[in-house]
C-alpha cells in the first residue's frame, strides 16, 4: 500500500492489540481519488449499532470532507440496519 498509494496501512485484527495502530478492523478512507484515512468501527449486531471507535485522518479533513465521510458512515450503518454511535 504503501509503494503503490502511498498510504499507510495493514488489517490488524491479528496483532496483539497493544500493537495496533487503527484498531482491529480499521479500513481505508477513499475520498475522491485519495485515500485520506482509515474507518475503525464494529458492528453490534446484539446491540443493534455500529460502533465508531475511530477516524483516523491521514489528511486533514476540511469541512466538505467531514460531511461526506460522516455521509458514508452514516450511509453504512443504515445498510447494515444499525444505529449509529459516534467516536468517543
Amino acid at each position: 500500500m504503501v509503494e503503490l498509494f502511498e498510504f499507510d496501512y495493514q488489517l490488524e485484527m491479528y496483532k496483539p492489540a497493544v500493537k495496533r495502530r487503527w484498531g482491529y478492523f480499521a479500513l481505508p478512507i477513499l475520498y475522491g481519488d485519495r485515500l485520506a484515512g482509515k474507518l475503525d468501527a464494529a458492528a453490534d449486531r446484539k446491540a443493534g449499532v455500529l460502533r465508531i471507535n475511530a477516524i483516523h485522518q491521514d489528511m486533514p479533513f476540511d469541512k466538505t470532507m467531514t460531511a461526506a465521510v460522516d455521509d458514508e458512515i452514516k450511509d453504512l450503518a443504515h445498510w447494515l440496519e444499525l444505529d449509529l454511535t459516534p467516536p468517543g
